[in-house]
């Protein structure tokens, strides 16, 4: 496994085993070089999307705060995260990063980001998190609010994230 840095302190690249020959894909994405990192996975779960949906951004606060592992697994996704550390120079900011289909790489982002996932095609993830979702702790922004993301053709949004609030309110909040 390999760890990339990126601008934001403690959000990374991670490259993993992926083997391709005449059978097919072979990828091994969690292993416990991962755990320094991220900690233990406490919970997984697998999301398809339809191409044009936006799924999130969402975050747990306090004590259920999550760190997060995501791997595509079919398709063509574009992981987002937004910065709600105020402390850190990258508040506010927005990371993202394609991901491709078993491609081989991921991305792990820690606690006290917002997180979404676009489809840019019919897709599946899977995300590893380190804590359990907790719906008493969860908090969210609009996806259709964030100006670093406007080029992203949203074509389908859950009744939950069209009403989460805006960009602009969870940031001045916090």
């Amino acid at each position: 496994m390999k760890f990339l840095n990126t601008d934001f302190d403690e959000l990374k690249v991670v490259e993993f085993f992926n083997m391709t020959d005449d059978r097919g894909t072979f990828i091994k994405p969690f292993m416990s070089e991962l755990i320094p990192l991220f900690g233990q996975n406490i919970e997984t779960y697998f999301s398809s999307s339809h191409q044009g949906v936006f799924r999130g951004l969402h975050f747990q606060d306090s004590i259920k705060a999550q760190s997060k592992f995501v791997v595509c697994l079919k398709g063509k996704i574009e992981d987002v995260a937004i910065d709600m550390r105020k402390e850190k120079s990258t508040y506010g900011k927005v990371f993202r990063k394609t991901l491709l289909g078993l491609s081989g790489e991921g991305v792990v982002i820690p606690q006290g980001f917002a997180h979404g996932i676009y489809a840019y095609e019919d897709s599946i993830i899977v995300n590893f998190c380190n804590n359990e979702y907790s719906p008493g702790n969860e908090g969210g922004i609009n996806p259709l609010s964030v100006p670093d993301i406007t080029d992203l053709k949203v074509d389908i949004l859950s009744d939950k994230d069209k009403n989460l609030p805006s960009y602009e309110q969870v940031i001045s909040l916090l």
